[in-house]
C-alpha cells in the first residue's frame, strides 16, 4: 500500500539504511503530507490523531514531525476491521455523548 505512495528507489534506500545501521536517515522518513496522502486523510485529521494519541507513531526532530514507513504499516495492520465485535471504550463513548449534546 505504502510502496505505491513512495518511489521504489526511496523504499530501497530506506530498507538499506535500516538494515545496515540503527540510525534513521532524515531522507528515509515520511513527512506529514506524505503520510496524509498515503492514508487518504486530511493533514488536520493526522495532526488531531497525533494530539490525542490515536495515530501512528511519529518522530519529532526539533519542530519537524516525521514518520517511519514501518510504523505506518504496523499501525494500519493493527486497526480493527469491520464486524469484529470490538466494544467502544469509555473514551469513545464520552466523545459520542459530547458530540450529541453539542
Amino acid at each position: 500500500m505504502f510502496s505505491a505512495c513512495i518511489s521504489s528507489a526511496r523504499a530501497d534506500e530506506e530498507m538499506q539504511a535500516l538494515s545496515h545501521n540503527d540510525e534513521v536517515n532524515m531522507e528515509s522518513l515520511l513527512t506529514e503530507n506524505e503520510v496524509s496522502a498515503c492514508l487518504k486523510v486530511s493533514l488536520a485529521c493526522l495532526r488531531r490523531w497525533r494530539l490525542v494519541g490515536d495515530g501512528p507513531q511519529y518522530i519529532k526532530v526539533n519542530n519537524l514531525v516525521r514518520y517511519r514507513q514501518a510504523d505506518i504499516k504496523t499501525w494500519v495492520e493493527q486497526l480493527p476491521t469491520a464486524g469484529n465485535g470490538r466494544r467502544l471504550g469509555p473514551r469513545s463513548v464520552a466523545r459520542t455523548k459530547l458530540a450529541a449534546t453539542a
